[in-house]
């Protein structure tokens, strides 16, 4: 192309992945634009670096365009929503399980600096007890009486997105795709299974990369045919569902990237859509060890953000301390210092 074309490029966060960074020193086009909701690669310092350097820019941008402007400012880009958080606590034996991890990475925490040191022996540690935090099996029943709830004041559950828990891979971070492993496809037939289980009425599907004629099924769920759609990470981002009014979040990894995404794909606007609805599943440890504490707080301080700035902006803000009143005061915290 000639050297006045103007390059755009959508999702730019993914140039920061490996397969991308080695072809970035090709590209003579200077004349370049990056767009995303979500710019920052959490856990992928060179590959920010590498995005800035590219697009000759960082933070706060050129042009930035916030979640709040998006929802209030006229003319509208995103529906408001009303977002409700739900505890979930670890079974006895996922319990123990959490425990022994927790006081195997004593050893490497700081409390004073609220971190961990960088090895290794941390990082597997670390996504052992991840897993235990993603699976946990008292998600099942908390996700059930969400979706029989919904289901009795709705009377059906048409344009529902259901997000299943992660299985042996809790990090997508770094990866461009995702294909679910044996286990994550028995975790997304167990939860539509408790979809389906609610009423014979509710046509539910799976959204996964095995899924044939994603087209297809993504036109039935608009319209109306195909209720709920259940996924792992397929829906996080480049489809537009902008039907979907009600989303059912059972894992995050943490990663802002996901959880924005995720937030995206309910909020876009409809004609017959006025606002959406989120629920949220947040697992708390509440171990009641003292050795362990400290990371426990520290676990549920990064939980915490991202309930934080999804309450900021719902419909229904204040109701978000009752529910996290007796999590806020065993940890000793507050949610204004967020």
């Amino acid at each position: 192309m000639p050297p006045d074309t103007l390059l755009i490029a959508d999702e730019l966060h993914n140039l920061g992945s490996p397969k991308v960074l080695a072809s970035l020193d090709k590209v003579h086009l200077e004349k370049r634009i990056g767009l995303s909701a979500t710019p920052n690669r959490k856990y992928d310092e060179l590959g920010n670096l590498s995005i800035e350097k590219f697009f000759d820019d960082k933070f706060p941008f050129t042009f930035s365009y916030t979640m709040e402007q998006a929802i209030k400012n006229k003319p509208y880009a995103l529906t408001p929503y009303k977002y409700h958080p739900h505890i979930v606590y670890l079974g006895a034996a996922e319990l123990e399980e959490y425990i022994k991890k927790s006081k195997q990475l004593l050893i490497y925490f700081d409390s004073k600096a609220g971190n961990y040191k960088a090895c290794k022996e941390v990082e597997f540690l670390l996504l052992e007890r991840k897993r235990i935090i993603h699976k946990a099996q008292n998600k099942k029943a908390v996700f059930k009486k969400i979706i029989k709830k919904e289901f009795e004041e709705r009377g059906e559950l048409k344009y529902t997105l259901v997000y299943v828990p992660e299985g042996v891979d809790t990090d997508y971070s770094l990866r461009d795709e995702h294909i679910e492993n044996t286990e994550e496809s028995n975790l997304i037939k167990q939860y539509t299974k408790i979809v389906r289980d609610t009423d014979f009425s509710i046509i539910v599907q799976q959204y996964t990369s095995k899924t044939k004629d994603r087209d297809k099924l993504l036109e039935n769920f608009a319209s109306g045919e195909t209720g709920v759609l259940c996924s792992m990470k397929c829906l996080d981002e480049g489809v537009d569902v902008p039907r979907a009014e009600l989303a059912i979040f059972c894992a995050s990894t943490g990663n802002p990237r996901q959880f924005i995404q995720r937030r995206g794909r309910v909020l876009r606007l409809h004609d017959d859509k006025t606002y959406s609805v989120i629920h949220d599943l947040i697992v708390i440890p509440k171990s009641n060890n003292s050795s362990t504490y400290a990371m426990e707080r520290n676990l549920i301080k990064k939980e915490l953000e991202r309930v934080v700035d999804f309450s900021s902006l719902s419909m229904n803000k204040t109701e978000t301390y009752n529910t996290l009143e007796e999590v806020l005061d065993y940890y000793n915290l507050n949610l204004n210092d967020f």
